[in-house]
């Protein structure tokens, strides 16, 4: 993926059902923006990450993490956001928060 390219951001699940970026974030408009604990999201599970696209990473938007049976499992979007603010030893990052029990995601980012 190219910086800039983040529309065309899509997860598919174990039976090819896509979802895209614009999907989860039309059903998280309704959601608040948080504040979560940025050492405590950095063992959720990482991707390779990109030194351009994590310099040029906007903390100002939220990250989305994945809830499952009240456990933040892991992060859908937003990784390099994730690096930067850990390397950045920032202490919160806004976050909004998926709450899944039916369809997994797994990132092709």
């Amino acid at each position: 993926m190219k910086v800039g390219d983040w529309q065309k951001t899509y997860w598919e699940d174990e039976n090819g059902n896509r979802t895209t970026i614009q999907d989860v974030l039309d059903e998280l408009r309704s959601e608040p923006v948080i504040t979560l604990e940025v050492r405590k999201l950095s063992g959720l599970g990482t991707v390779s990450i990109d030194l351009g696209r994590k310099e040029n990473a906007d903390l100002s938007y939220p990250i989305i993490v994945i809830e499952k049976d009240g456990q933040l499992e892991s992060i859908l979007d937003g990784h390099h956001r994730l690096q930067k603010a850990l390397d950045e030893d920032r202490p919160y990052i806004l976050a909004k928060v998926k709450r899944e029990n039916k369809q997994s995601f797994t990132s092709e980012e």
